[in-house]
């Protein structure tokens, strides 16, 4: 069955569920399948001793209680800090605060029934596969998004069936993710209400399916589904189905 094909709206929690957990946390990941949301995107940066962690910037830098280039430390270096910033920060444990393993941003998504919604930050897309299929997960129950075309063709040539997402597409490179089959974009509109019927229409008349961020309330919404969008990214709305 096609991850398309379910009774839940859409939704895909931004970074985790962030109204009740900082960022990229694994309380707001958990928070997301709590409250069974689609999917459940995160970030993935691998660090100098080739290890995956969920986090959106290359540096800690602000995030937790540590600064430094993630690809330029190890593991265990960047596990020593703490996130500090993010919603109700200070209800968690230095535990729950550590920058998540991608294999328990996984195990989160598996308990939950949420699919992986996988940005890359790293052009080493052969890793994050080849660490999907160890924690269990097949290529037709992920997505993988990058906002860099190239991460998206070497991802499809180590997994023919993964459905990819280009972030903040231009029409220009429609042709070659189209080329790719079993693809989505996001446009680079600031939202819903700035975008027309016609863009939508150029991405699904090339066999594309289409999102918009971001879904974070009823009106927005309301108006990607008048769009004819496919899926729903969100800050704050979850699944009532």
């Amino acid at each position: 069955m096609s991850i398309f094909e379910s009774p839940k709206t859409p939704f895909i929690s931004h970074r985790g569920f962030t109204p009740m957990a900082p960022e990229n946390s694994l309380p707001s990941f958990y928070y997301a399948g709590l409250l069974g949301q689609w999917a459940i995107e995160t970030d993935v940066h691998v660090t100098r001793d080739g290890q995956i962690l969920c986090c959106h910037n290359e540096t800690v830098d602000k995030y937790c209680n540590g600064e430094g280039t993630i690809s330029e430390m190890t593991c265990e270096q960047i596990r020593g800090f703490t996130i500090v910033t993010g919603n109700r920060v200070k209800c968690f444990t230095e535990e729950e605060r550590k920058i998540p393993l991608f294999s328990e941003y996984l195990s989160i998504c598996r308990r939950f029934g949420s699919i992986p919604f996988i940005e890359l930050k790293t052009d080493d897309a052969e890793r994050v596969i080849h660490a999907l299929q160890k924690n269990g997960f097949s290529e037709d129950e992920v997505i993988m998004s990058a906002t860099v075309l190239s991460r998206l063709e070497e991802s499809r040539r180590c997994a023919p069936n993964l459905f990819l997402h280009l972030i903040f597409a231009e029409e220009n490179e429609l042709p070659t993710l189209s080329s790719l089959g079993n693809a989505g974009l996001s446009w680079r509109i600031s939202g819903p209400f700035a975008c027309d019927e016609g863009k939508i229409d150029l991405a699904h008349e090339r066999g594309l399916k289409v999102c918009l961020r971001a879904a974070d309330d009823k009106s927005s919404l309301d108006r990607m589904k008048k769009l004819g969008l496919d899926y729903f990214p969100t800050n704050q709305l979850h699944d009532l189905t």
